[in-house]
């Protein structure tokens, strides 16, 4: 399991508290580390928690990748957010339908804010595209070059759970605003080009769209 964090710990706590159904790796991005000391509460359930610390806001595309990149050998891996809640069966049902070749969403509000994405389908359609700094329109992208490759997205009815925009909510709502738009306008820029490429990680718009 991934989950990115910046902000609102307390949220963090609660939804590593609970998880219900046996997590062999939670790996935390800690893109806030700089602000606060906080340290993962143990939950019986996961095997071993991996506490990533950044100085820095990597954003939710570079979070993304970060953790698929630390654990290459998976069949799939569970990315999450930070603000949400498993509940019932919800982990039970991602680890039953999850598959190498599958991209399988949640039915929670967003679909994105858990999701599963197997091996296969990084082999062929490629990493999330770190261009979008720090957050949306990556999740949108990654459809539209899924779409280009042929490989089905499935959309479940597994409950989430999820605050919405915690993050956002926090304090960076006029950062938002500025990055938003700027994404949107890479993302069109994308699709009018055609361009179904994984991008790449860019020092230019990192500092110009910047949370930090």
């Amino acid at each position: 399991m991934i989950v990115p964090v910046l902000t609102r710990y307390d949220l963090l706590d609660r939804m590593i508290g609970s998880i219900n159904y046996p997590v062999k790796d939670l790996v935390v991005i800690d893109n806030g580390a700089k602000t606060t000391d906080w340290s993962p509460t143990w939950n019986q359930w996961v095997s071993k928690i991996w506490h990533l610390k950044f100085p820095s806001n990597l954003g939710v595309p570079v979070s993304w990748n970060l953790g698929i990149k630390s654990l290459p050998m998976s069949d799939y891996w569970l990315i999450a957010n930070f603000d949400i809640e498993w509940g019932g069966d919800s982990l039970k049902l991602f680890a039953e339908q999850s598959t190498p070749d599958k991209l399988l969403l949640s039915n929670g509000s967003p679909e994105w804010c858990a999701f599963t994405i197997g091996s296969k389908v990084v082999q062929k359609v490629g990493l999330f595209d770190e261009s979008f700094v720090p957050a949306y329109f990556e999740d949108t992208d990654y459809e539209a070059r899924m779409k280009f490759h042929n490989v089905e997205i499935e959309r479940s009815f597994i409950p989430v759970a999820h605050d919405n925009s915690s993050t956002i909510k926090a304090g960076f709502q006029k950062n938002n605003d500025l990055t938003f738009l700027a994404n949107e306008q890479y993302f069109s820029q994308k699709v009018n080009s055609k361009d179904f490429s994984e991008g790449k990680w860019d020092i230019s718009r990192r500092r110009r769209l910047s949370w930090d």
